[in-house]
């Protein structure tokens, strides 16, 4: 889509420079302008709904200062998703190229201060991302994996983030306020910003091909999982979290202790 150069042109700032090349936001002096404005305008304005753009597009139109880092690109593509923008990659679209992405819809226009306004977030200090893992145990609230436990079907490390049970944008239509209440620990991987990035979701017939083996107490305690979608963590989940951060001769002494109650002759 080739760019207007008019005096109407709504592609450039005030100055004439082109949203998506601005370094300082209009108006000050030194407030760097954000690359998640920078990215989103050049995207309104270079590319029409269902086109395809790749990273070197996106290096070559925002200039020498981006990060070189495809997956710095990718999270802020990400937290475009986030403000209305659907940009589907080859894992959640198998008609594009690994490093393609496709424009599906245009969203905020976060280049206009008033629009960005409108999609500001609360985000959660370091004691704040403490407070919440802390409660939880450092683990995730969903699937019940924990800092130091690896995921079963590829051995990978399992990374822990926080989440929201109920969507900022659901509290901003309410007019309500995001607070530590509305936040939980969840895995990289079940947290909502990068769910659809999973390279291999499970298929259906073989979760309930699984399921067959449980008993049934265990699927009664599945089913209630699955209906709150997040795994409650009992009295042992939470003496464990607490019996695994122990330096190792405390976890001997508790596993000394433990072996005693439960009657081992060691």
């Amino acid at each position: 889509m080739p760019v207007d150069t008019s005096e109407n042109d709504e592609s450039r700032a005030p100055d004439g420079t082109p949203w998506w090349e601005l370094s300082i936001q209009p108006g000050t002096k030194a407030k760097r302008f954000g690359q998640e404005r920078r990215l989103a305008a050049w995207l309104w304005f270079s590319k029409s709904v269902g086109d395809t753009f790749t990273m070197r597009e996106l290096r070559a139109a925002l200039g020498p200062d981006i990060a070189e880092d495809a997956e710095h690109l990718n999270r802020r593509l990400r937290e475009l998703r986030k403000c209305d923008w659907a940009i589907p990659s080859q894992r959640s679209d198998g008609t594009l190229a690994p490093d393609e992405y496709r424009l599906q819809r245009k969203g905020a226009r976060l280049w206009l201060d008033g629009e960005r306004a409108k999609h500001n977030r609360f985000a959660p200090s370091l004691r704040i991302r403490r407070l919440v893992m802390d409660q939880d145990g450092s683990r995730c609230r969903i699937c019940g994996l924990g800092a130091d436990d690896t995921y079963p079907e590829d051995g990978e490390r399992v990374r822990l983030t926080i989440g929201h049970l109920v969507p900022q944008e659901r509290l901003t239509s309410r007019g309500a306020r995001d607070d530590l209440s509305n936040w939980r620990t969840e895995c990289s991987r079940c947290n909502e910003t990068v769910r659809d990035e999973i390279p291999d979701p499970e298929r259906l017939d073989e979760v309930l091909a699984g399921l067959k083996r449980l008993t049934g107490n265990e699927a009664r305690e599945l089913l209630s999982w699955v209906r709150k979608g997040e795994r409650p963590r009992s009295r042992v989940d939470q003496a464990y979290d607490r019996a695994r951060r122990l330096s190792e001769p405390d976890r001997a002494a508790v596993i000394e202790h433990l072996a005693k109650r439960v009657g081992e002759n060691g």
